[in-house]
């Protein structure tokens, strides 16, 4: 089965729409999930995710439950750096648990869990290779590898970012930076489960800058692009590439 994790609906409408063989349940009496098949693969969509903790849980529950080869986040992102530019796409290279930085163990940095857990966690490189090349194939739609950090923190002022950049996680000169607020903690779960994860997400509006509304009809367009990019890539997985996780 491959996961497929969103915010809001319109996140994971195009995928709803595409799905045949479809179901609906609600997970823990709060989360709407479609059960379907998307080019013969076993697909999972769920929205209303909006934190780290809740995709964590959400993500362990259907390893557990379900024979899942991948797990991928859609939906938007906020730019960083300045090569992050709103309305393109962000595919993600690694990423960082923004606010794991309250351990009294030391050393600890900005991210880092301790007993065993990296402080960057790499998204897989096939299925991210295999996206990279249906958007080539199937939109002209541009979008760059980026580095995830995933926080429950909705960063909108300067300051809440000294603390990582104190730790020389974040800099100015970083590139590719882009903010999210639940693929940190499905990349923990995969990780700990050997499971492949990828994010893939619209870059809605630069940091610290309103998004600007008249956007939005371009973001529902560029949510199209994704969806016929990932689906094919769910297509192309199927076909015979193999997934080996993390």
């Amino acid at each position: 089965m491959i996961l497929i994790l969103g915010s809001s609906h319109d996140d994971v409408l195009y995928y709803e729409t595409m799905m045949t063989a479809k179901r609906k349940e609600i997970l823990f009496d709060r989360y709407p999930v479609i059960f379907g098949k998307l080019f013969n693969q076993e697909v999972a969509v769920v929205s209303e995710i909006y934190t780290n903790y809740i995709s964590g849980i959400v993500t362990s529950y259907f390893i557990d439950k379900f024979f899942v080869i991948l797990v991928v986040c859609v939906g938007t992102g906020i730019g960083y750096s300045s090569d992050s530019l709103p309305l393109s796409v962000a595919i993600s290279g690694k990423v960082t648990l923004s606010d794991v930085n309250q351990l009294a163990v030391r050393p600890v940095s900005i991210g880092q869990i301790p007993n065993g857990f990296p402080t960057y966690f790499d998204s897989d490189s096939d299925a991210r290779d295999i996206l990279f090349a249906s958007f080539a194939k199937r939109t002209q739609t541009p979008c760059f590898l980026a580095t995830y950090f995933s926080s429950n923190t909705f960063y909108t002022r300067e300051e809440q970012l000294e603390p990582l950049k104190n730790y020389g996680k974040l800099t100015s000169l970083d590139s590719g930076v882009v903010f999210d607020c639940i693929y940190g903690g499905v990349a923990l779960a995969c990780n700990m489960n050997s499971v492949s994860c990828l994010a893939v997400k619209v870059v809605e509006s630069s940091f610290a800058k309103a998004i600007d509304y008249q956007d939005y009809s371009k973001i529902l367009t560029l949510y199209v692009d994704i969806g016929k990019a990932l689906s094919g890539a769910i297509g192309d997985i199927g076909s015979g590439d193999i997934l080996e996780g993390v």
